[in-house]
């Protein structure tokens, strides 16, 4: 026989049955060392055994119950937690898209058309959720009104602000989102708008910024 392959309730019952028939087999002992003849012995022994039986099926009935319960109980906590999480995280989510939109509004205000605004918008918004940006129109920035640095500036706070969100948090996404959205950093080297994307510069109208949300309380008062 192949003791790995003996189930541990099998080994439960085994356990069990050995200890019911110690304990009448102890009855029955004790019944004859006290001068209580064999027949009666015998029959001391059968109820000892019958009343242990019983016992032990309501307690397994009652254990059986209990777990089912329990878990149910558990299964049951399980299934709704994410529902709620899930919930809470989506709210947070599209108040943090939100919040992104208008800082973009904010940043581009006099830079861009309200048209041009809006798909900037729309484009942060399937970055952060990871989709795809499909036949879009890139959005041409005079460089009078924005420098490239500033576009770089944007990209990184886009990221910053994103990326607790995205499952894919490399810097790499973020400058490949630059050079499809604007048409001024298409012909730019990968390598080069990285390496830009905090690049200091005083001249800037759009500065690094670490909290979007904190940045857009303190400018709105």
């Amino acid at each position: 026989m192949d003791l790995n392959k003996i189930s541990e309730q099998t080994i439960m019952y085994i356990v069990t049955a050995i200890a019911v028939m110690i304990i009448a087999v102890g009855v029955r002992y004790a019944s004859v060392l006290g001068g209580v003849d064999v027949g009666t012995a015998n029959l001391l022994f059968v109820i000892v055994l019958a009343v242990e039986l019983v016992l032990y099926l309501l307690l397994h009935k009652s254990i059986d119950k209990a777990t089912a319960f329990f878990v149910l109980r558990r299964k049951k906590s399980e299934k709704f937690k994410p529902s709620v999480l899930t919930g809470i995280a989506k709210e947070r989510f599209e108040q943090s898209i939100a919040i992104f939109a208008d800082y973009t509004k904010l940043a581009f205000a006099d830079k861009l058309s309200g048209e041009d605004i809006e798909r900037l918008c729309l484009y942060a918004e399937l970055f952060a959720k990871e989709e795809e940006l499909k036949n879009i129109a890139p959005i041409k920035v005079l460089s009078r009104k924005i420098s490239n640095n500033d576009l770089y500036h944007y990209g990184w706070n886009l990221w910053n602000h994103s990326r607790s969100y995205r499952d894919d948090r490399r810097q790499e996404c973020v400058v490949a989102w630059l050079k499809t959205v604007f048409d001024n950093l298409s012909a730019i080297e990968t390598s080069t708008v990285k390496g830009k994307l905090t690049i200091f510069d005083s001249k800037c109208n759009i500065t690094i910024q670490k909290n979007i949300f904190d940045y857009l309380r303190i400018i709105k008062g």
